[in-house]
Parts: C-alpha cells; sequence; structure tokens
C-alpha cells in the first residue's frame, strides 16, 4: 500500500488521544466492512489491524511490568518510612544517655542483636549504589512524598491498562469481522468462477472428479484434539485451520508465519509447526480465533496448487 492509502486507512482505524492515557491511540470500532474494503483489499485492513494490535500488546506489556515494579516499591517505601516515625518517636521520647536494642538479621536464619542512642539522621538508599544522609524529618518528607507520588503513579497505570484492554478488544473485533468478510468474499468469487466455468465447459460426467480450484484436504486427525487441522486451498490462497485446547484465550496464542514455515504455539506449547510445501506471503497473510480453533489465511507467493500443505 502507498504511503497516502495507509495514512488514509490508518485515520479510520484510530485517532489520537491529546489529554491522558500516555498517548495510548484509540481504536475506532468498524461499523460498516464493505464500506472499508470497498477500494483495498480485506487482507491489507486485516494486516494493519494486526500490527496495532500488536503496539497495543507491546504497551501492555510495559505498562504491567511498571505496574509490577511499583506494586514492590510501594511496600518498601511505606516500611522506610515507618522506621523513620520510629527513630523520631525514639528520639522525641528517650532520655539523655538512652539506647534502644534492635534485632536485625546477618544472614538467613541468623540474627543479632545491637544497642543504639537516639539520632536525629538516617540514611536513606537512592538507588544506583547511591546513599545519602537526611535529617529525619527532611527523610519524612523525602519518604511521604515519594509515596504519595507512586501511588498516583500506580492509579494513573491501572486507568490506562483498563484503556488498553478496551482498545485490545475492539481491534480484535475488527481483525475477526474483517477477515471473515474477506472469506465472505472469496467464497463468493469461487462460487462466480464455478458458475461461469460450469456454462462455458462442456457437459461431462463429473461425478468421480475433484474442482480443480480446490485440492482435497490434507488428512485430518481427530477433532477436537489439540493440533489436529485440516487445510484447503484456491490458486491464492491457503485456509488452515488449527484445533486449539479447551477454553484457549487469544492472549495465550501465538501464530508465526514465515515465508517457509507455520507455528503455532499455546502457552508457550508448540500446538503445530511444519515447512510449508511452497511459499507464502507473509504480510499477506491472517489469523484470528473462532470456535475453538486458529484460522488461518495464507497468501501464495505465486497462485499455483500446492501438491500438500507441509513437507514430509
Amino acid at each position: 500500500m502507498a504511503a497516502a492509502d495507509v495514512a488514509a486507512l490508518d485515520a479510520q482505524l484510530f485517532r489520537k488521544v491529546e489529554d491522558g492515557n500516555r498517548g495510548i491511540p484509540e481504536a475506532i470500532f468498524i461499523e460498516n466492512i464493505e464500506e472499508m474494503c470497498a477500494n483495498r483489499k480485506p487482507t491489507d485492513v486485516v494486516a494493519r489491524l494486526q500490527e496495532l494490535y500488536s503496539k497495543y500488546q507491546y504497551m501492555q506489556s510495559s505498562i504491567a511490568a511498571q505496574r509490577s515494579g511499583l506494586k514492590v516499591k510501594i511496600p518498601d517505601i511505606g516500611n522506610a518510612l515507618d522506621t523513620v516515625n520510629h527513630l523520631i518517636d525514639k528520639r522525641d521520647k528517650a532520655a539523655e544517655g538512652e539506647t534502644t536494642e534492635y534485632r536485625y538479621q546477618l544472614a538467613e536464619n541468623l540474627w543479632s542483636t545491637a544497642s543504639a542512642p537516639a539520632t536525629n539522621h538516617v540514611h536513606l538508599w537512592l538507588g544506583a549504589d547511591c546513599m545519602l544522609e537526611y535529617t529525619l524529618e527532611e527523610a519524612k518528607e523525602l519518604l511521604t512524598t515519594n509515596e504519595t507520588n507512586a501511588k498516583t503513579m500506580l492509579k494513573s497505570l491501572d486507568e490506562d491498562m483498563a484503556f488498553l484492554r478496551d482498545q485490545l478488544t475492539t481491534t480484535e473485533v475488527n481483525i475477526a469481522r474483517c477477515h471473515n468478510y474477506g472469506v465472505k468474499l472469496r467464497a463468493k468469487e469461487k462460487e462466480e468462477s464455478d458458475k461461469a466455468a460450469a456454462k462455458a465447459a462442456p457437459v461431462a460426467d463429473t461425478t468421480a472428479s475433484v474442482p480443480k480450484s480446490f485440492a482435497p484436504l490434507a488428512r485430518e486427525e481427530p477433532n477436537g484434539e489439540p493440533g489436529s487441522y485440516t487445510w484447503k486451498q484456491d490458486r491464492e490462497e491457503v485456509e488452515l485451520s488449527v484445533w486449539l485446547p479447551k477454553d484457549a484465550q487469544k492472549s495465550d496464542v501465538k501464530v508465526t508465519i514465515l515465508a517457509e514455515s507455520v507455528k503455532i504455539e499455546h502457552s508457550g506449547k508448540v500446538l503445530r509447526e511444519g515447512r510449508l510445501a511452497a511459499k507464502c506471503s507473509p504480510n499477506g497473510s491472517t489469523w484470528t480465533i473462532g470456535k475453538g480453533r486458529v484460522e488461518i489465511s495464507l497468501e501464495k507467493a505465486e497462485a499455483a496448487q500446492w501438491p500438500m500443505l507441509f513437507e514430509t
């Protein structure tokens, strides 16, 4: 697609949000798929949507990592603040020369005790092997500010994560609708092509013949078994359907389409992998999930019949 066409398509798929949500673009629900695909291939729209979906997933993983870090950091700040408040309380109540006994951990399962006088100073780790000395009041102010900022940031990240989930859902729905519309178009084109061929061809016994536009189904393993598959083809595309484990979620599924191979994984486990009998075009290939299966559409690099799906 030309740059101008890509920009025009992007304007129909998402809009930029100026305020809030960390600049995450808002996915636009496609109301009219037919109008969207009137002047462009459904596969081009699906490919662009999948690229947008991948970007949303990257943002989601980045925000999840930040949230995890803050959820560890906030209790640490709280513990440090409690310690500083304890030292302030001891300093204010201690008599001159009075010491306080503390127990501290030297190593795993090894503790010791020490006596320390009241103090007005404390050392705080700032990170990157950096420790600075503060008065107790300065330390309390710093830790209180850091705790407030961390909680505010965590709340903001939670809102961003919720917003991202909505965009992922909208994009998934758009991908499924565009993919299904493309399948519908191809089926209609094939039907019209078969009708035209039937009118042009002489009357003959077709009971033992197979339509030339489709090769026989590949070997079928028992339906419902994770990794089992069926496939069919026409001159330009291959349709591959692979069964998933029961209740599989799209977030757990990874499909890798290369020019000469296909791999389907679920939760890190390979369900089906093989070297293709001929080359495909990864940029024009798409996949989606429906009815417990991964539906993969492979665009052939060359318009020709494949003798089989996977090399043996």
